[in-house]
C-alpha cells in the first residue's frame, strides 16, 4: 500500500514540475558581429571541388582567346622554335594527354591549348645531354615552378616525334597512398597493385601509337588466364607472331596483372630496334619517403622497393634492367610540391654522406642505386629577360594581362617589373605576377 502511494505521490510531482528558471547568462557574448556564411564542407560525396581541381577539370580554356602565328613545337627543326612560345601539334597533344604531362597549377586553363617556351639553355641543352651516350639516366632538378615538368613535356613530345614509345609515371603518390588494392605475389616476390597496373598499362597503350607497339614481336610465349561468367579462358600469346600491343591490351585476371607488367617490361627492354623513354615526375616523392603507407600482415610498414612498381622504377634508375637500346634513356624529375632531404644531394655527390642521421632525412639504399645508374643531374636555368619577355608578349596577346598594366607602361617596363617580381625570372611566379596580383 504504501508502495503504491510514493509511486503516486512522485509521479504527480514530476507532471506539476516546471521548467527551471534561466538565469543571468555567463561568459562572452554571443551577439553575432558579423554575417559571414559557414564555409561548405566539401568531401567526396559533395558535388563542390576544390578550385584547383575545379579549374583544371572545368574546361575553361574553350573561353580563351586565341592566339594566332604560334610556331609549332618541331623537335626536327628545333633552331627555328628557339626563345619562342610554341603550341604542340595534334599528335603530341593527344600522347602527352593521356601520358599525363599537362597537370594542375600551369596555369593551361588561361590558353587555348598548352603552351610551351623552348629555350637554348634547358631544351636544346638537354636533348643534347640524352643524345650522349654517357648520359642514359638523367634527374631533372630545380627550384619550384621553374618549369620542370613543361621541360618533361618537351622530352615527351620529343619521343613521340622520333618514334620512341613512352612509359611516363606522372604521380607516384598515387601507388604510395595505400589507396589501391594489393597483395604479396610468392612468384615474383613483391606486392603487386592490379588496379594501378591496369591503368598504367591502358595508359601505355593509349599514349603510344598502335602502328608502333604492333612493330615490336614478342621474344617469348606467353599464357594467361582470363575468368568470365562464361567460364575460364586461356589467352596465349605465340613468340614472333604476336605483338606488344597484344600483350598491352590483354584483358586477365586481376591476381596475373604483375605477371604480365613485368612481361611487358621485359618486352620493352629486351628488343633492340625501338628506343624506350621511361619517365617518372615527382620523382622526389619516391626519394624522401622509403616507406609507404602500406602495411604488411604484421602491421609494418612495406617498403618501397617490396612493391613491384617500385621496385621496377629502381631497377631502371640503378641499371639492373638493360637499355638494350642505344636510344633508350630514363629521365626522372623531382617537384617543389614534395619535402626535401639528403638522399638525392647525397647521390649527387653534392654533400658528404651522414650514416648516423635518421632514416626519413637519408635513406643509404636509393643513394646506392642512382649512383650504381650513374644518374646526372641537369638543372633548369630560369627565364632571361629575353624569355620573360617572350612569354609576357604572349600574355598580352591572349588577353590575360589586366589593361592597366598595359596602357600604363611599355612591354620593357612591364618585363622589368614582372621580371623582378618573378624572382628574378621563374615560370610560375612570373605568371602568377600577371594574373593574380591586381590591384
Amino acid at each position: 500500500m504504501l508502495r503504491v502511494q510514493s509511486r503516486g505521490i512522485c509521479s504527480s510531482a514530476i507532471r506539476q514540475a516546471g521548467v527551471a528558471g534561466k538565469g543571468k547568462s555567463q561568459g562572452f557574448s554571443k551577439t553575432t558581429t558579423g554575417n559571414r556564411p559557414a564555409p561548405k564542407r566539401i568531401t567526396p560525396t559533395t558535388l563542390y571541388k576544390n578550385w584547383p581541381n575545379t579549374v583544371h577539370t572545368a574546361k575553361l580554356n574553350h573561353n580563351a582567346q586565341a592566339v594566332v602565328d604560334v610556331p609549332l613545337f618541331n623537335p626536327s627543326n628545333l633552331n627555328s622554335c628557339i626563345d619562342n612560345v610554341t603550341y604542340f601539334n595534334g599528335k603530341q597533344t593527344k600522347a602527352l594527354r593521356h601520358l599525363g604531362s599537362f597537370k594542375k597549377g600551369q596555369f593551361n586553363e588561361l590558353f587555348v591549348k598548352p603552351i610551351s617556351l623552348v629555350r637554348q639553355g634547358s631544351t636544346q641543352k638537354l636533348l643534347k645531354q640524352l643524345a650522349s651516350k654517357d648520359s642514359p639516366r638523367v634527374i631533372i632538378t630545380g627550384e619550384p615552378g621553374v618549369g620542370k615538368t613543361s621541360l618533361l613535356a618537351q622530352m615527351h613530345a620529343c619521343a613521340v616525334e622520333d618514334n620512341q614509345i613512352v612509359v611516363n609515371i606522372s604521380y607516384p603518390e598515387l601507388f604510395l597512398n595505400g589507396r589501391n588494392d594489393f597483395f604479396f605475389d610468392k612468384e615474383l616476390k613483391a606486392y603487386v597493385q592490379p588496379m594501378y597496373l591496369k591503368n598504367l598499362i591502358r595508359k601505355i597503350s593509349k599514349a603510344n601509337d598502335k602502328t608502333l607497339l604492333e612493330s615490336v614481336k614478342l621474344s617469348k610465349n606467353y599464357k594467361y588466364i582470363k575468368t568470365t561468367l562464361k567460364g575460364t579462358e586461356d589467352i596465349t600469346f605465340k613468340k614472333g607472331e604476336n605483338t606488344l600491343y597484344d600483350l598491352l591490351s590483354a584483358s586477365i585476371n586481376a591476381n596475373l596483372r604483375g605477371s604480365q607488367f613485368k612481361d611487358i617490361i621485359n618486352e620493352l627492354y629486351s628488343q633492340k630496334n625501338t628506343p624506350v623513354l621511361f619517365t617518372v615526375d615527382n620523382f622526389s616523392r619516391m626519394l624522401t619517403g622509403a616507406f609507404t603507407a602500406y602495411k604488411n600482415s604484421n602491421n609494418e610498414p612495406i617498403h618501397l622497393l617490396e612493391l613491384q612498381i617500385g621496385k621496377t622504377v629502381m631497377d631502371l634508375a640503378s641499371g639492373d634492367i638493360k637499355l638494350n637500346n642505344d636510344k633508350s634513356r630514363v629521365l626522372l624529375a623531382i617537384s617543389g610540391v614534395d619535402r626535401t632531404n639528403r638522399t638525392l644531394p647525397v647521390a649527387l655527390g653534392k654533400i658528404p654522406a651522414d650514416p648516423y642521421i635518421e632514416r626519413h632525412i637519408y635513406e643509404p639504399k636509393f643513394v646506392e642505386i642512382l649512383q650504381k645508374g650513374k644518374v646526372a643531374e641537369f638543372e633548369v636555368p630560369k627565364l632571361s629577360k629575353e624569355d620573360a619577355k617572350s612569354l609576357i608578349q604572349y600574355y598580352i596577346d591572349a588577353k590575360v594581362v589586366s589593361h592597366k598594366d598595359i596602357e600604363s607602361k611599355t612591354l620593357e617596363q612591364l618585363t622589368e617589373e614582372k621580371y623582378f617580381l618573378s624572382g628574378n625570372g621563374n615560370p610560375r611566379e612570373l605568371i602568377k605576377s600577371l594574373v593574380l596580383t591586381h590591384k
